[in-house]
């Protein structure tokens, strides 16, 4: 274990430092995408994802609010809008055509509009800001307030494509998870619609291997989508589910590594499948698994910049549908943000955490 480990207890300060070079000196708040390669800058009011992904690196890193955490926070903050939405503009407008032909393709209007990436992103900035207590005056994100109303949500998603539809669910958790702790709703409310919600997406959760979905995935999309699935009832403190053990063999016989989101979410799954059996199926397996998970890991870090590179040897280029970096040889903050998440759990597997002590979030 201590070899395949030795480079983790370096990583706090090399990420910081990470960090430290992706910050702009023209901006306050605003960190780049990736580490060269990125196709706007500091000039244009854009990157919004990037601030998040800082704050959630400061967060799992154990950093304290400083005054890097309360710029990454006010600039998220200019993105909001009126409604209570917080997206990126140009994300908006680089993803729009090609949103609108996808759901003209398949005949599912349910990201007609960009809605779906709104939704998404909205999520992500209330989330990083609420592990800073730094939540802007209102968050009237509207929600639904009944059983039509999650029916009319879920029923328009695409489940067989698990790992979006399971987002959106995942999504819907948080937005009501949100609503409930600003006093927008009542808890009884929320309880209600909450526990509804999860009856509905357990109608489509298969025994035979624990996942969520419609049709006939490979298992790569099968354990993403039961990510997704997780980091929903995660959100709202709810984290019981049926058949944990097929999950951990689904996952524990699945690759699942083409990407940081694949390295991450697999390890999710296996994090929270063992912890709800108390640790008592496949520990030994599942310790294992996390161990050679963590070379993959190591062989996405550059240790010359001393950040993760979204894919092995390449930066992430594709940000929900826009083509934001050119994709270099180079790590990139949503890499970094997400190998670190898997870290945060790995640590927790393996017993080291009191040694590591990364700091998982949860939203």
């Amino acid at each position: 274990m201590k070899d395949n480990t030795d480079w983790l207890f370096d990583l706090k300060p090399n990420v910081l430092q990470f960090l430290q070079e992706m910050s702009s000196m023209q901006k306050a708040g605003y960190y780049k995408y990736s580490y060269n390669g990125d196709l706007y800058n500091e000039n244009t009011h854009w990157n919004v994802g990037s601030s998040v992904f800082a704050l959630k690196i400061y967060y799992t890193l154990g950093v304290e609010d400083n005054e890097d955490i309360e710029a990454a926070a006010n600039y998220i903050k200019t993105f909001q809008q009126e409604n209570g939405w917080i997206y990126d503009g140009l994300i908006f407008r680089k993803s729009f055509l090609r949103n609108i032909l996808v759901s003209m393709k398949y005949r599912n209007f349910s990201n007609f509009l960009n809605k779906q990436y709104v939704r998404a992103e909205t999520r992500q900035c209330y989330s990083a800001l609420m592990l800073f207590n730094k939540l802007p005056g209102t968050t009237k994100v509207p929600v639904p307030t009944t059983e039509k109303d999650i029916d009319n949500y879920l029923s328009v998603l695409n489940w067989h494509q698990s790992w979006a539809a399971g987002s959106h669910f995942s999504h819907l958790m948080f937005f009501l998870m949100l609503a409930y702790k600003t006093g927008r709703i009542k808890r009884d409310t929320f309880d209600y619609l909450t526990e509804y919600a999860i009856k509905w997406i357990n109608r489509l959760q298969h025994p035979e291997d624990g996942c969520w979905y419609s049709g006939n995935p490979d298992s790569r999309n099968k354990v993403n989508g039961a990510m997704k699935i997780l980091t929903g009832l995660i959100a709202i403190d709810k984290a019981c589910f049926d058949y944990p053990e097929k999950l951990i063999d689904l996952c524990l016989e699945t690759e699942n590594d083409e990407s940081a989101c694949d390295n991450f979410n697999i390890i999710l799954v296996l994090h929270y499948a063992g912890k709800l059996l108390g640790r008592a199926y496949r520990q030994s397996d599942i310790e294992k698994f996390a161990l050679r998970r963590l070379s993959i890991y190591h062989k996405h870090y550059h240790e010359d910049k001393k950040g993760f590179s979204f894919y092995m040897g390449k930066a992430n280029d594709n940000y929900y549908g826009a083509k934001i970096s050119e994709g270099l040889n180079e790590p990139d903050i949503h890499g970094t943000v997400l190998f670190l998440w898997g870290i945060s759990i790995i640590v927790q597997l393996l017993g080291m955490d009191q040694e590591l002590d990364f700091r998982e979030f949860k939203t």
